[in-house]
């Protein structure tokens, strides 16, 4: 291998002196956006031209829409309505592209169907790759958002299950302390939720039972029998500790 000689060593760092990008503030400012000129790549969600109370808005409503409750569904959220401004502004573009350059002859036309026609097979023909690329962000961009979109569902389905069991547990706790006579207090139990939300959920669990349990008797014995039927026979703390059940 051929020795590399001093003079060649001065030209390489004079070569890369050279290159060392922009060095005035401006230049830089340039160089950041060059690889996002079209916001469809880059990091920047919200470009210099576009109207950051209107992302803003849009943000907003798509978030609240999808209802993240913890940090996690709401970076996901976040996202998925990032995203969905990309393909807006997808679909603002293609828009854009498609009525410029109107050609010899625009507004000479009284048929605004075929001068139309007539602008978007120019377009097409000027700039097809243009469009192709498009195409290509807008797919992309759509697989990204269906799995944005199913990781934020699955940690809500987990979430909302998870509160689920706890509730169960702390209403059958509840059934526990007022069989005895005693007050309950889910968070001593390590429960997130109050006294009076438990105690909302019995009592509508208890209408739901004695509704199932009237539905259940009547199609048996028939609806006479059925007025007739004194429900606090039926002990519900018994049905929320497991000890009746309807056969």
């Amino acid at each position: 291998m051929a020795e590399v000689t001093d003079a060649q060593l001065a030209a390489n760092r004079v070569n890369a002196a050279k290159s060392t990008g922009p060095r005035t503030g401006e230049g830089r400012r340039r160089s950041s956006l060059n690889a996002i000129r079209h916001g469809l790549t880059g990091q920047t969600v919200v470009l210099p031209s576009e109207d950051m109370e209107a992302y803003l808005k849009h943000s907003k409503e798509i978030i609240d829409s999808l209802q993240p409750e913890t940090p996690v569904e709401r970076q996901l959220a976040q996202r998925w309505a990032d995203q969905q401004w990309r393909l807006n502004r997808i679909a603002s573009i293609t828009e854009a592209m498609l009525t410029l350059d109107p050609g010899d002859g625009a507004g000479e036309d009284d048929n605004l169907d075929l001068e139309r026609a007539l602008t978007e097979a120019r377009a097409f023909r000027d700039r097809s790759q243009a469009f192709v690329n498009l195409t290509t962000y807008e797919q992309r961009i759509q697989r990204m958002q269906k799995e944005t979109l199913k990781q934020l569902q699955q940690l809500q389905a987990e979430r909302r299950a998870q509160q689920q069991a706890n509730q169960e547990a702390a209403m059958r706790l509840c059934a526990v302390n007022k069989a005895k006579g005693l007050p309950y207090d889910p968070k001593t139990d390590g429960f997130v939720f109050s006294s009076e939300e438990i105690e909302r959920a019995c009592e509508r669990w208890e209408r739901e039972t004695e509704f199932a349990f009237t539905q259940s008797m009547t199609q048996r014995v028939g609806k006479k029998y059925t007025d007739e039927l004194n429900l606090d026979c039926v002990d519900l703390d018994d049905l929320k500790l497991g000890r009746f059940t309807i056969k």
